[in-house]
């Protein structure tokens, strides 16, 4: 099983730049922290970056979601605007527990990520 290779399939692990977990289905969640560092990056004030890039969602800030900011904050090449101070979810992906759930999760989810697809085939070849 492919799933109790975890930690060897995530230690070869070396993001492609591909940007398609920027655009993931699911939910970014940022801190004041983060939102302060973001907005650093950006040139903009911490309030200016809440107004422009964020959603308030049960009581949380988000920067992205299936029914917001779909592309998150990638620029025309797919790069991450703030990828020096993005969020936790971004900085832990793909170590996510719901890509982990199976074989087949772990299977569909690197359909998409190239990164996670080569760090597959290292390990089972």
């Amino acid at each position: 099983m492919l799933i109790e290779k975890k930690d060897k399939i995530l230690a070869n692990f070396k993001c492609q730049n591909s940007g398609n977990c920027c655009k993931a289905g699911g939910y970014v969640y940022v801190t004041a922290d983060n939102i302060e560092k973001m907005a650093k990056i950006l040139h903009t004030s911490p309030i200016d970056f809440r107004q422009t890039y964020t959603k308030k969602d049960n009581g949380w800030d988000i920067i992205a979601s299936p029914n917001f900011n779909t592309n998150c904050l990638l620029d025309e090449n797919n790069k991450c605007k703030v990828y020096e101070a993005r969020p936790l979810a971004c900085r832990t992906y793909p170590n996510w527990p719901s890509i982990w759930q199976s074989d087949q999760t772990l299977l569909e989810e690197s359909k998409s990520c190239p990164g996670l697809k080569q760090a597959i085939s290292k390990v089972i070849n």
